[in-house]
C-alpha cells in the first residue's frame, strides 16, 4: 500500500479536511447556489440567442455573443458543480454533462451534419466532460464525509471514475491509433476526428487519475502505466518517423512526421508527462500539482483562457476573411497569429499567471510554512514555474481547436508545417515570460507591484520589434540585435517554417536568469 509522503500531505489541498462553525458553512454554501444560478441564466439566454441566430430570427443578442454567453455559463455551472454537496443537484449536473457530451460526439462523428453543428459538437464534448468530473468529485467528497447520497448514489460515486478512466483509455488509445493509421496513409485532411477524440479521452484519464487520489496502489500503478505507455508511443512515433525518413520503412504520405506524426508525439508526451506528474513523488513535481490546482481551483486561468478565446476568435474571423478574398498565401499561419489581440492578450495574461506565484505566498505567510518543509529552494521554484508554463500553454488551446474548423469543413489543406516551429518559438518565448513574472513575483510581497513590473518588462520586450523598423536602425547591427531580442520576430521566424537556434538564446537565457534569481531570493529569505 502506498503512503503520502510528508510532503504531500503538507502541500496537496485535502478534500475531507474540516469545515468551520456551522454558521459559516451555511453562509459560505448560498455563493455557490447563487453562481450556479448565473451559469444557468446565461446558458438559457446564450442558447436561446444561438438558436434564433440559425433560425435568422432577430434577437437582441447576436448567435456568436450568445455562444459565448453560454459557454461562460457553463462554466459557473461547473464552478457550482465543483462545490455542491447536495446530492440530487449533483446528480442533475451529472446527467446535463453526460447529455452534452454523448450528443457532442454524436454530432462530431456525423458527416452528414453541417460544420456549425460538428463545432457546436465540439463545444458539447469540450463543456460536458468536465462537468461530470467535476460531479464525480464532488459526489465522492459527499459519499466520503456524510453519505446522504443513498444506496444508489454511493454506488454510481464509487463506479463513475472507473468508468470515466475506462472510457477515456479506449477513446485515446482510439484516437491515436486512428492517427498512426492516417500518417501511414498520408491522409493529413481528416486529422480533426481522431486529435479530438484523443484529447477528449486523456482528459477522462487524467482526470480520473487525479479523481482516485494519489494513496491509491491501483491508481498509483495504472499512473505509472500510462506515463510508461505514453513515453513507448512518443519513441515509437520518433522511431517511425527516422525508419520512414532513411526510406527503410516507407510510408504513402511524404512524411510521416508532419504532420501526423508530431500530432501523435504530442499525446503520447501529454499522456506519459502528465501521468508522470500525478504519481511522481518529486517535491518540484508536488509543488507543480500543488500550484496547478490553485490556478484552476480559481478564476485565474479560466479569466486568462477566455480572454485568449476571445483574441484568437477575433483573429480567427479576420484571417478567414482574407482567406476568403486569396489576400494570403502560403504560409498563411502568420496572418492568423501576429494580430493586435493576441498580442495584447499575451501582455497582460502572462503577468495574471505570474503575479501571485511568491507574492501571494509571501503576503500570507505561506512561504515560511512551504520553505520549512523538506523542500529545497529550487524545487519550489521549478515547481511553481512548471505550474505557470503549463497553464500558459493550456490557455493557448483556442488558438489550435479554432484551425481545426478548416479540415472538418473539408476545406483545401493548408501547410501545418510552421506549427512544428512556431510551437517550439511558443515554448521557449513563454519559458523566458514566465521565468520573469516569477523572478519579479519573488521580490514584493504585493502581487499588484509584481503584475505592473510584470507588464513593464513585456511591453519592454516588445519594444525592440517597434525600434527596429525605425529610420536607419533596420538592416544594421542594432537592427539584427534587436531582433534576436524581440519575441515577433521570433514567431514569425518560425511561422515561415524556419527555427534559428541562435533566435531562441535571448529567451533562454532570460529563463535560466530570471530562475537564478528566484531561487536566490528564496535562499536569502530563508536565511533571513
Amino acid at each position: 500500500m502506498r503512503v503520502p509522503s510528508p510532503l504531500e500531505n503538507g502541500l496537496e489541498m485535502q478534500p475531507g479536511s474540516s469545515a468551520g462553525p456551522s454558521d459559516v458553512v451555511a453562509e459560505e454554501r448560498s455563493l455557490p447556489t447563487a453562481v450556479g444560478a448565473c451559469g444557468a441564466c446565461l446558458v438559457l439566454i446564450g442558447l436561446f440567442a444561438v438558436s434564433m441566430g440559425i433560425a435568422e430570427r432577430a434577437f437582441p443578442v447576436g448567435p456568436s455573443v450568445g455562444l459565448v454567453g453560454a459557454l461562460l455559463g457553463f462554466l459557473l455551472i461547473m464552478v457550482h458543480a465543483s462545490l455542491e454537496r447536495s446530492g440530487p443537484i449533483l446528480l442533475g449536473y451529472l446527467a446535463l454533462g453526460l447529455v452534452l457530451a454523448v450528443t457532442g460526439l454524436v454530432c462530431l462523428f456525423n458527416g452528414a451534419m453541417p460544420i456549425d453543428a460538428r463545432a457546436l459538437g465540439v463545444a458539447g464534448c469540450l463543456v460536458g466532460l468536465p462537468l461530470v468530473l467535476a460531479c464525480a468529485r464532488s459526489l465522492g467528497m459527499v459519499a466520503t464525509n456524510n453519505g446522504s447520497l443513498g444506496a444508489s448514489g454511493r454506488l454510481l460515486a464509487d463506479w463513475l471514475p472507473a468508468a470515466l478512466g475506462g472510457a477515456g483509455a479506449v477513446g485515446a488509445v482510439a484516437g491515436i491509433l486512428w492517427l498512426f493509421i492516417l500518417a501511414e496513409r498520408g491522409e493529413f485532411t481528416s486529422v480533426g476526428p481522431p486529435l479530438i477524440l484523443a484529447i477528449l479521452g486523456l482528459i477522462s484519464m487524467i482526470g480520473y487519475l487525479a479523481l482516485v487520489g494519489f494513496s491509491s496502489e491501483l491508481a498509483y500503478r495504472q499512473g505509472w502505466l500510462a506515463c510508461f505507455v505514453g513515453l513507448g508511443l512518443a519513441l515509437a512515433v520518433l522511431v517511425r518517423s527516422i525508419l520512414h525518413a532513411s526510406g527503410t520503412w516507407p510510408a504513402q504520405g511524404a512524411s510521416h512526421f508532419i504532420p501526423g506524426g508530431w500530432l501523435i508525439l504530442g499525446l503520447s508526451l501529454l499522456l506519459g508527462l502528465g501521468s508522470f506528474a500525478l504519481v511522481s513523488d518529486r517535491a518540484a513535481v508536488v509543488i507543480f500539482r500543488r500550484e496547478m490546482a490553485s490556478f484552476f481551483l480559481s478564476p485565474i486561468a479560466y479569466f486568462v483562457t477566455m480572454a485568449f478565446a476571445l483574441g484568437t476568435w477575433t483573429s480567427y474571423g479576420l484571417f478567414l476573411d482574407r482567406l476568403a478574398d486569396r489576400q494570403v498565401l502560403e504560409p498563411i499561419l502568420g496572418n492568423y497569429v501576429i494580430e493586435l489581440f493576441i498580442v495584447l492578450c499575451v501582455l497582460f495574461g502572462v503577468p495574471l499567471l505570474t503575479m501571485r506565484l511568491l507574492s501571494e505566498e509571501k503576503r500570507s505567510g505561506t512561504l515560511e510554512v512551504l520553505l520549512t518543509a523538506p523542500v529545497d529552494e529550487l524545487s519550489v521554484v521549478l515547481g511553481k514555474f512548471l505550474a505557470a508554463l503549463a497553464t500558459y500553454m493550456i490557455i493557448w488551446l483556442p488558438f489550435a481547436l479554432y484551425l481545426l474548423a478548416l479540415p472538418l469543413s473539408n476545406q483545401p489543406a493548408f501547410d501545418y508545417r510552421p506549427l512544428l516551429s512556431y510551437s517550439v518559438a511558443l515554448l521557449v518565448s513563454g519559458a523566458g515570460f514566465i521565468a520573469l513574472g516569477l523572478a519579479l513575483s519573488s521580490l514584493f510581497s504585493n502581487q499588484l507591484i509584481s503584475g505592473a513590473l510584470t507588464l513593464t518588462a513585456m511591453i519592454m520586450l516588445l519594444s525592440p520589434y517597434i525600434l527596429q523598423f525605425r529610420q536607419g536602425i533596420e538592416g544594421t547591427a542594432w537592427g539584427t540585435m534587436l531582433q534576436h531580442v524581440s519575441f515577433l520576430n521570433l514567431w514569425e521566424s518560425s511561422l515561415e517554417g524556419k527555427l534559428v537556434p541562435r533566435q531562441l538564446v535571448f529567451h533562454l537565457s532570460l529563463m535560466v536568469l530570471s530562475l537564478f534569481v528566484s531561487t536566490k531570493v528564496l535562499e536569502a529569505r530563508r536565511w533571513q
